[in-house]
């Protein structure tokens, strides 16, 4: 992904809120969030963009669950960065699925932005995806 291509949402843990005023948020600010996220006992969460889209066009964010099908599964996970910066697919467990990009890209997996982890962590708890 090239800089320009660079993209994040920012959770409000207050207003249970994503944030969506743009203009007010800006690359030059993201050190600066996070340093006021960890100074306000964690107000904000900085979610950044995975560079993959979903199957209906919706950018893949770090926090989103996402329903994942190949032609032997289907699966619900949460979109998460491992410790070495790359982002992967998650149990509700938090057992280690497998790497997003080597999922969607080189597998072919068909995935879909079903919701996110702020609003929407009861869906990690279904069973079966329908």
């Amino acid at each position: 992904m090239k800089l320009q291509d660079f993209d994040f949402r920012i959770w409000n843990n207050e207003t249970e809120r994503h944030e969506t005023n743009k203009p007010l948020i800006s690359l030059l600010m993201i050190d600066v969030l996070a340093r006021v996220a960890h100074l306000n006992g964690n107000k904000f969460e900085i979610e950044l963009w995975t560079g993959i889209y979903d199957k209906n066009g919706k950018k893949i964010y770090e926090g989103d669950i996402v329903k994942t099908k190949s032609p032997y599964d289907c699966f619900l996970a949460k979109v998460s960065i491992h410790k070495e910066g790359t982002f992967y697919l998650e149990s509700k467990s938090r057992d280690y699925i497998g790497s997003l990009i080597y999922l969607v890209k080189d597998e072919g997996y068909d995935t879909e932005i079903i919701g996110n982890i702020h609003e929407n962590a009861e869906l990690l708890n279904e069973n079966k995806p329908s």
